[in-house]
Protein backbone atom coordinates (compact mmCIF):
# COMPACT_ATOMS: atom_id res chain seq x y z
CA UNK A 1 0.00 0.00 0.00
CA UNK A 2 1.24 3.61 -1.07
CA UNK A 3 2.66 5.42 2.18
CA UNK A 4 -0.14 8.00 3.42
CA UNK A 5 0.74 11.53 3.25
CA UNK A 6 1.57 13.69 5.92
CA UNK A 7 -0.31 16.18 7.35
CA UNK A 8 1.21 19.56 7.71
CA UNK A 9 0.52 18.87 11.89
CA UNK A 10 2.67 16.01 12.08
CA UNK A 11 5.51 18.04 9.76
CA UNK A 12 5.29 21.01 12.10
CA UNK A 13 5.62 18.40 15.10
CA UNK A 14 8.60 16.58 13.60
CA UNK A 15 10.47 19.90 13.13
CA UNK A 16 9.77 21.29 16.60
CA UNK A 17 10.98 17.86 17.78
CA UNK A 18 14.02 18.39 15.52
CA UNK A 19 15.43 21.42 16.80
CA UNK A 20 14.89 20.51 20.74
CA UNK A 21 18.08 17.83 19.16
CA UNK A 22 16.46 14.54 19.81
CA UNK A 23 17.47 11.95 17.78
CA UNK A 24 15.51 10.73 14.83
CA UNK A 25 14.52 7.30 16.48
CA UNK A 26 13.37 8.76 19.73
CA UNK A 27 11.67 11.13 17.80
CA UNK A 28 9.55 8.48 15.15
CA UNK A 29 9.04 6.84 18.62
CA UNK A 30 7.67 9.51 20.42
CA UNK A 31 5.53 10.57 17.10
CA UNK A 32 4.44 7.23 15.55
CA UNK A 33 6.30 7.75 12.51
CA UNK A 34 9.30 6.01 10.62
CA UNK A 35 12.88 6.96 10.67
CA UNK A 36 12.71 7.53 7.24
CA UNK A 37 10.25 9.97 7.50
CA UNK A 38 12.03 11.71 10.20
CA UNK A 39 15.07 12.05 7.97
CA UNK A 40 12.80 12.86 5.41
CA UNK A 41 11.40 16.06 6.76
CA UNK A 42 14.85 17.06 8.18
CA UNK A 43 16.36 16.47 4.46
CA UNK A 44 13.97 18.70 3.11
CA UNK A 45 14.16 21.47 5.77
CA UNK A 46 18.17 21.55 4.92
CA UNK A 47 17.88 21.54 1.05
CA UNK A 48 18.08 24.98 -0.21
CA UNK A 49 16.97 25.05 -3.65
CA UNK A 50 18.99 28.00 -4.47
CA UNK A 51 21.98 26.29 -3.55
CA UNK A 52 24.68 26.25 -6.40
CA UNK A 53 26.01 22.60 -5.97
CA UNK A 54 22.36 21.54 -5.66
CA UNK A 55 21.48 23.54 -9.02
CA UNK A 56 24.51 21.83 -10.34
CA UNK A 57 23.21 18.43 -9.40
CA UNK A 58 19.64 19.04 -10.95
CA UNK A 59 21.30 20.00 -14.18
CA UNK A 60 23.56 16.70 -13.81
CA UNK A 61 20.55 14.67 -13.26
CA UNK A 62 18.50 16.11 -16.03
CA UNK A 63 21.95 15.46 -18.59
CA UNK A 64 21.76 11.73 -17.38
CA UNK A 65 18.18 11.23 -17.25
CA UNK A 66 18.19 12.46 -21.02
CA UNK A 67 21.31 10.25 -22.08
CA UNK A 68 19.47 7.40 -20.65
CA UNK A 69 16.55 8.07 -23.07
CA UNK A 70 19.05 8.62 -25.86
CA UNK A 71 20.45 5.20 -25.12
CA UNK A 72 17.41 3.39 -25.08
CA UNK A 73 15.95 4.90 -28.64
CA UNK A 74 19.12 3.60 -29.94
CA UNK A 75 19.00 0.17 -28.18
CA UNK A 76 15.72 -0.41 -29.72
CA UNK A 77 16.45 1.10 -32.83
CA UNK A 78 19.36 -1.61 -33.15
CA UNK A 79 17.05 -4.34 -31.91
CA UNK A 80 14.99 -3.37 -35.07
CA UNK A 81 17.84 -3.49 -37.73
CA UNK A 82 19.01 -6.59 -36.04
CA UNK A 83 15.35 -8.25 -36.34
CA UNK A 84 15.16 -6.84 -40.19
CA UNK A 85 17.10 -9.86 -41.51
CA UNK A 86 15.55 -12.37 -39.26
CA UNK A 87 11.85 -11.69 -39.94
CA UNK A 88 12.95 -11.36 -43.84
CA UNK A 89 14.34 -14.87 -43.51
CA UNK A 90 10.78 -16.32 -42.19
CA UNK A 91 9.11 -14.89 -45.54
CA UNK A 92 12.23 -16.11 -47.79
CA UNK A 93 11.06 -19.74 -46.45
CA UNK A 94 7.43 -19.12 -47.64
CA UNK A 95 7.70 -17.27 -50.95
CA UNK A 96 11.37 -18.76 -52.46
CA UNK A 97 11.13 -21.38 -55.31
CA UNK A 98 13.09 -24.35 -54.01
CA UNK A 99 15.41 -25.70 -57.19
CA UNK A 100 15.02 -29.04 -58.38
CA UNK A 101 17.18 -31.63 -57.54
CA UNK A 102 19.31 -32.96 -60.26
CA UNK A 103 19.91 -36.94 -60.63
CA UNK A 104 22.40 -38.75 -58.12
CA UNK A 105 25.79 -39.03 -60.65
CA UNK A 106 27.11 -42.82 -60.18
CA UNK A 107 30.96 -42.78 -60.05
CA UNK A 108 32.04 -45.92 -61.46
CA UNK A 109 35.77 -46.84 -60.25
CA UNK A 110 37.44 -49.97 -61.18
CA UNK A 111 40.45 -49.49 -58.81
CA UNK A 112 40.21 -51.69 -56.02
CA UNK A 113 42.59 -49.79 -53.80
CA UNK A 114 41.10 -46.05 -53.61
CA UNK A 115 42.47 -43.14 -51.57
CA UNK A 116 39.28 -41.86 -49.13
CA UNK A 117 39.66 -38.34 -48.27
CA UNK A 118 37.37 -35.25 -47.42
CA UNK A 119 37.01 -32.69 -50.44
CA UNK A 120 37.72 -28.83 -49.17
CA UNK A 121 37.04 -25.76 -51.16
CA UNK A 122 36.56 -22.18 -49.72
CA UNK A 123 34.53 -20.06 -51.06
CA UNK A 124 34.71 -16.21 -50.02
CA UNK A 125 35.31 -12.82 -51.43
CA UNK A 126 33.35 -12.61 -54.23
CA UNK A 127 32.13 -9.34 -54.16
CA UNK A 128 29.04 -10.77 -57.03
CA UNK A 129 27.36 -7.82 -57.35
CA UNK A 130 30.58 -5.19 -58.02
CA UNK A 131 31.37 -3.75 -61.17
CA UNK A 132 34.92 -3.09 -62.36
CA UNK A 133 35.36 -1.59 -65.69
CA UNK A 134 38.87 -1.95 -67.66
CA UNK A 135 39.16 1.73 -67.85
CA UNK A 136 39.19 2.03 -64.00
CA UNK A 137 41.99 -0.57 -63.53
CA UNK A 138 44.62 -0.01 -66.64
CA UNK A 139 42.55 -2.57 -68.50
CA UNK A 140 43.64 -5.62 -65.88
CA UNK A 141 39.66 -6.38 -65.30
CA UNK A 142 36.27 -6.59 -66.20
CA UNK A 143 33.85 -7.57 -63.64
CA UNK A 144 30.25 -7.80 -63.05
CA UNK A 145 27.56 -10.34 -62.11
CA UNK A 146 27.17 -11.61 -65.41
CA UNK A 147 31.08 -12.20 -65.28
CA UNK A 148 30.59 -13.57 -61.60
CA UNK A 149 28.18 -15.69 -62.37
CA UNK A 150 30.73 -17.39 -65.47
CA UNK A 151 33.49 -17.58 -62.68
CA UNK A 152 30.24 -19.64 -60.52
CA UNK A 153 30.49 -22.23 -63.14
CA UNK A 154 34.36 -22.25 -63.81
CA UNK A 155 34.07 -22.66 -59.87
CA UNK A 156 31.89 -25.85 -60.31
CA UNK A 157 33.26 -27.54 -63.01
CA UNK A 158 37.11 -27.22 -61.93
CA UNK A 159 36.27 -28.45 -58.83
CA UNK A 160 34.18 -31.71 -60.03
CA UNK A 161 36.59 -32.12 -63.12
CA UNK A 162 39.64 -32.60 -60.77
CA UNK A 163 38.13 -34.31 -57.80
CA UNK A 164 36.21 -36.46 -60.10
CA UNK A 165 38.05 -37.12 -63.17
CA UNK A 166 41.82 -36.02 -62.37
CA UNK A 167 42.14 -37.87 -58.94
CA UNK A 168 40.51 -40.83 -60.18
CA UNK A 169 42.23 -43.09 -57.68
CA UNK A 170 40.45 -40.67 -54.95
CA UNK A 171 37.08 -41.11 -53.57
CA UNK A 172 35.40 -38.29 -51.88
CA UNK A 173 32.26 -39.09 -50.28
CA UNK A 174 31.77 -35.68 -48.33
CA UNK A 175 32.74 -32.19 -49.61
CA UNK A 176 32.80 -29.13 -47.20
CA UNK A 177 32.48 -25.39 -48.65
CA UNK A 178 34.15 -23.03 -45.79
CA UNK A 179 32.44 -19.88 -47.36
CA UNK A 180 34.31 -16.79 -45.05
CA UNK A 181 32.06 -13.70 -46.12
CA UNK A 182 32.04 -10.57 -48.72
CA UNK A 183 29.88 -12.70 -51.51
CA UNK A 184 28.81 -9.03 -51.73
CA UNK A 185 30.34 -5.77 -51.77
CA UNK A 186 27.46 -4.71 -49.24
CA UNK A 187 26.37 -0.77 -48.48
CA UNK A 188 29.93 0.21 -47.21
CA UNK A 189 32.09 2.76 -49.30
CA UNK A 190 28.98 3.56 -50.95
CA UNK A 191 29.50 0.37 -52.71
CA UNK A 192 25.51 0.13 -53.41
CA UNK A 193 25.51 2.38 -55.92
CA UNK A 194 27.85 1.35 -57.82
CA UNK A 195 26.88 -2.09 -57.60
CA UNK A 196 24.50 -4.76 -59.92
CA UNK A 197 21.00 -3.58 -59.07
CA UNK A 198 21.92 -1.06 -57.11
CA UNK A 199 19.79 -2.46 -54.26
CA UNK A 200 21.11 -4.40 -51.55
CA UNK A 201 18.45 -6.67 -51.20
CA UNK A 202 18.47 -7.16 -54.54
CA UNK A 203 21.92 -8.24 -55.26
CA UNK A 204 21.66 -10.35 -52.11
CA UNK A 205 18.82 -12.21 -53.61
CA UNK A 206 20.73 -12.75 -57.03
CA UNK A 207 24.07 -13.99 -55.39
CA UNK A 208 22.36 -16.09 -52.77
CA UNK A 209 20.43 -17.88 -56.09
CA UNK A 210 23.73 -17.93 -57.47
CA UNK A 211 25.38 -20.07 -54.58
CA UNK A 212 22.37 -22.44 -54.60
CA UNK A 213 23.25 -23.24 -59.05
CA UNK A 214 26.49 -23.98 -57.43
CA UNK A 215 25.25 -26.61 -54.82
CA UNK A 216 22.50 -27.83 -57.12
CA UNK A 217 25.25 -28.97 -59.45
CA UNK A 218 27.43 -29.86 -56.75
CA UNK A 219 25.40 -32.00 -54.99
CA UNK A 220 24.97 -35.02 -57.21
CA UNK A 221 28.77 -36.29 -56.76
CA UNK A 222 28.75 -36.29 -52.89
CA UNK A 223 27.28 -38.34 -50.61
CA UNK A 224 27.21 -35.13 -48.08
CA UNK A 225 27.57 -31.77 -48.62
CA UNK A 226 28.42 -29.37 -45.92
CA UNK A 227 28.80 -25.64 -45.96
CA UNK A 228 29.98 -23.38 -43.28
CA UNK A 229 28.60 -20.30 -43.55
CA UNK A 230 30.10 -16.89 -41.87
CA UNK A 231 29.96 -13.05 -42.01
CA UNK A 232 32.47 -10.93 -43.77
CA UNK A 233 33.32 -7.07 -43.22
CA UNK A 234 31.75 -5.71 -46.61
CA UNK A 235 28.17 -6.99 -45.85
CA UNK A 236 27.78 -5.05 -42.66
CA UNK A 237 25.11 -2.68 -41.88
CA UNK A 238 26.83 -0.46 -39.32
CA UNK A 239 29.19 2.26 -39.81
CA UNK A 240 31.68 -0.26 -37.68
CA UNK A 241 31.20 -3.78 -37.49
CA UNK A 242 29.21 -4.60 -34.67
CA UNK A 243 30.93 -8.25 -32.83
CA UNK A 244 27.07 -8.74 -31.37
CA UNK A 245 25.25 -8.83 -34.51
CA UNK A 246 27.01 -11.20 -37.10
CA UNK A 247 23.50 -11.68 -38.48
CA UNK A 248 23.33 -8.10 -39.18
CA UNK A 249 25.00 -8.56 -42.41
CA UNK A 250 24.08 -9.13 -45.88
CA UNK A 251 26.16 -12.12 -46.19
CA UNK A 252 23.77 -13.38 -43.67
CA UNK A 253 20.78 -13.19 -45.62
CA UNK A 254 22.89 -14.30 -48.67
CA UNK A 255 23.36 -17.78 -46.36
CA UNK A 256 19.82 -18.13 -46.09
CA UNK A 257 18.27 -17.61 -49.58
CA UNK A 258 20.52 -19.97 -50.76
CA UNK A 259 19.24 -22.01 -47.70
CA UNK A 260 16.34 -21.93 -48.82
CA UNK A 261 16.61 -22.85 -52.85
CA UNK A 262 18.09 -25.45 -51.72
CA UNK A 263 15.82 -26.66 -49.08
CA UNK A 264 14.59 -29.88 -51.42
CA UNK A 265 18.28 -30.93 -51.63
CA UNK A 266 18.43 -33.45 -48.93
CA UNK A 267 22.48 -33.86 -48.81
CA UNK A 268 23.11 -30.70 -48.25
CA UNK A 269 23.70 -29.14 -44.52
CA UNK A 270 23.97 -25.90 -44.03
CA UNK A 271 25.57 -24.44 -41.31
CA UNK A 272 25.16 -20.69 -40.07
CA UNK A 273 26.40 -19.53 -36.78
CA UNK A 274 25.23 -16.57 -34.94
CA UNK A 275 28.80 -15.75 -35.05
CA UNK A 276 32.05 -14.56 -36.71
CA UNK A 277 34.05 -17.39 -36.52
CA UNK A 278 33.90 -20.79 -35.99
CA UNK A 279 35.97 -23.98 -35.79
CA UNK A 280 34.94 -27.37 -37.53
CA UNK A 281 36.65 -30.70 -37.37
CA UNK A 282 37.09 -32.58 -40.66
CA UNK A 283 38.60 -35.84 -40.86
CA UNK A 284 39.85 -35.30 -37.30
CA UNK A 285 41.70 -32.36 -38.12
CA UNK A 286 40.71 -28.58 -36.83
CA UNK A 287 39.99 -25.84 -39.04
CA UNK A 288 39.41 -22.32 -37.42
CA UNK A 289 37.53 -20.40 -40.50
CA UNK A 290 36.89 -16.81 -40.02
CA UNK A 291 37.08 -13.94 -42.67
CA UNK A 292 39.68 -12.27 -41.25
CA UNK A 293 38.98 -8.49 -41.13
CA UNK A 294 40.44 -8.51 -37.85
CA UNK A 295 43.94 -9.19 -38.45
CA UNK A 296 46.24 -5.85 -38.14
CA UNK A 297 48.44 -5.39 -40.81
CA UNK A 298 51.41 -3.75 -40.83
CA UNK A 299 52.55 -1.45 -43.28
CA UNK A 300 50.08 -3.47 -45.58
CA UNK A 301 51.58 -6.52 -44.38
CA UNK A 302 49.27 -9.10 -42.91
CA UNK A 303 51.73 -11.66 -41.80
CA UNK A 304 52.92 -10.48 -38.63
CA UNK A 305 49.27 -9.78 -37.48
CA UNK A 306 48.08 -13.55 -38.58
CA UNK A 307 51.02 -14.99 -36.64
CA UNK A 308 49.84 -13.48 -33.66
CA UNK A 309 45.98 -14.09 -34.29
CA UNK A 310 46.85 -17.87 -34.59
CA UNK A 311 49.14 -17.80 -31.58
CA UNK A 312 46.51 -16.61 -29.83
CA UNK A 313 43.50 -18.63 -31.31
CA UNK A 314 46.17 -22.04 -30.55
CA UNK A 315 46.06 -20.97 -26.80
CA UNK A 316 42.45 -19.96 -26.44
CA UNK A 317 41.41 -24.08 -28.10
CA UNK A 318 44.37 -25.26 -26.65
CA UNK A 319 42.66 -24.08 -23.02
CA UNK A 320 39.16 -25.88 -24.05
CA UNK A 321 41.59 -29.20 -24.87
CA UNK A 322 40.96 -28.26 -28.57
CA UNK A 323 43.86 -28.37 -30.95
CA UNK A 324 43.49 -26.08 -34.06
CA UNK A 325 45.75 -27.18 -37.22
CA UNK A 326 44.46 -25.04 -39.98
CA UNK A 327 43.77 -21.21 -39.96
CA UNK A 328 41.22 -20.12 -42.33
CA UNK A 329 41.34 -16.28 -43.67
CA UNK A 330 39.74 -14.33 -46.49
CA UNK A 331 39.90 -10.64 -46.57
CA UNK A 332 43.15 -9.92 -47.85
CA UNK A 333 42.51 -11.11 -51.22
CA UNK A 334 45.71 -12.86 -52.33
CA UNK A 335 45.87 -16.23 -52.05
CA UNK A 336 48.63 -18.03 -49.82
CA UNK A 337 49.75 -21.03 -47.45
CA UNK A 338 52.14 -20.77 -45.24
CA UNK A 339 53.10 -23.30 -42.32
CA UNK A 340 54.05 -22.08 -38.78
CA UNK A 341 54.56 -23.80 -35.15
CA UNK A 342 50.91 -23.37 -34.51
CA UNK A 343 49.46 -25.32 -37.77
CA UNK A 344 49.14 -23.64 -41.24
CA UNK A 345 47.32 -20.39 -42.12
CA UNK A 346 45.38 -20.88 -45.23
CA UNK A 347 44.26 -17.28 -47.14
CA UNK A 348 41.77 -18.15 -49.74
CA UNK A 349 41.70 -15.52 -52.93
CA UNK A 350 39.16 -13.36 -54.73
CA UNK A 351 37.07 -13.67 -57.75
CA UNK A 352 37.95 -9.77 -58.31
CA UNK A 353 41.42 -9.33 -59.89
CA UNK A 354 41.70 -5.97 -58.74
CA UNK A 355 39.38 -2.69 -58.20
CA UNK A 356 39.75 1.13 -58.96
CA UNK A 357 39.77 0.99 -55.21
CA UNK A 358 42.63 -1.71 -55.02
CA UNK A 359 44.70 -0.35 -58.24
CA UNK A 360 44.59 3.29 -57.00
CA UNK A 361 45.64 2.77 -53.18
CA UNK A 362 47.42 -0.20 -53.26
CA UNK A 363 48.29 -0.60 -56.93
CA UNK A 364 48.09 -4.99 -56.93
CA UNK A 365 46.02 -7.64 -58.83
CA UNK A 366 45.49 -11.14 -58.08
CA UNK A 367 44.73 -13.68 -60.47
CA UNK A 368 40.56 -14.78 -59.62
CA UNK A 369 41.21 -18.05 -57.91
CA UNK A 370 39.34 -19.96 -54.76
CA UNK A 371 41.19 -22.98 -52.72
CA UNK A 372 40.45 -26.59 -53.33
CA UNK A 373 42.50 -29.18 -51.36
CA UNK A 374 41.63 -32.74 -49.97
CA UNK A 375 41.93 -33.97 -46.06
CA UNK A 376 42.93 -37.13 -45.12
CA UNK A 377 42.09 -39.09 -41.47
CA UNK A 378 46.08 -39.42 -40.89
CA UNK A 379 48.15 -36.87 -43.24
CA UNK A 380 45.49 -33.67 -42.77
CA UNK A 381 45.93 -31.36 -45.92
CA UNK A 382 47.48 -34.14 -48.64
CA UNK A 383 47.00 -31.99 -51.72
CA UNK A 384 46.46 -28.37 -52.69
CA UNK A 385 44.83 -26.92 -55.58
CA UNK A 386 44.75 -22.99 -56.59
CA UNK A 387 41.43 -22.47 -58.69
CA UNK A 388 41.67 -20.26 -61.46
CA UNK A 389 38.17 -19.02 -62.49
CA UNK A 390 39.14 -16.25 -65.44
CA UNK A 391 37.94 -18.00 -68.94
CA UNK A 392 38.48 -16.19 -71.74
CA UNK A 393 35.23 -15.36 -73.24
CA UNK A 394 33.55 -14.66 -69.81
CA UNK A 395 32.49 -11.52 -71.21
CA UNK A 396 29.53 -13.30 -73.10
CA UNK A 397 28.31 -13.73 -69.52
CA UNK A 398 27.13 -17.60 -68.57
CA UNK A 399 26.71 -20.77 -69.94
CA UNK A 400 23.86 -22.17 -67.45
CA UNK A 401 23.34 -20.10 -64.51
CA UNK A 402 20.10 -17.91 -65.18
CA UNK A 403 19.20 -15.70 -61.87
CA UNK A 404 15.50 -15.05 -62.00
CA UNK A 405 15.28 -11.01 -60.96
CA UNK A 406 14.42 -7.58 -62.89
CA UNK A 407 16.88 -8.70 -65.25
CA UNK A 408 17.43 -12.23 -66.64
CA UNK A 409 21.23 -13.76 -67.60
Amino acid sequence: MPTPKLSMVMEDAILRALKTGDTHAKIAKTLGVSVGTVSNIKNKVELDPTDTRILQLEAQNLTLQDDNRRCKLAYKAVQRENSIFESLVDEIQSSVKPITPLPKIKRLNGKKQVIRETLVAHLSDEHADQIVLPHQVGGLERYDFRIALRRAEQYVDTLLKFSQSTLSNYRFDTLWILAHGDHTSGEIHNAKDHSEYRNAFRNSLAVGQMHALMLRDLAPHFNDVKILYLSGNHGRRTPKKEYQAPWNNWDYLIAEIARAHCRDIENIEFKIPESFSACVEIEGWGFAVSHGDDVRSWNSIPWYGLERKTRRLAALNASQKKKIDYYCFGHFHNPAMQANLNGETIINGSWVATSPYVYESLSTYNEPSQWLHGVHKNFGISWRLNMRLRTELEYLGPNRYHIELAKEY
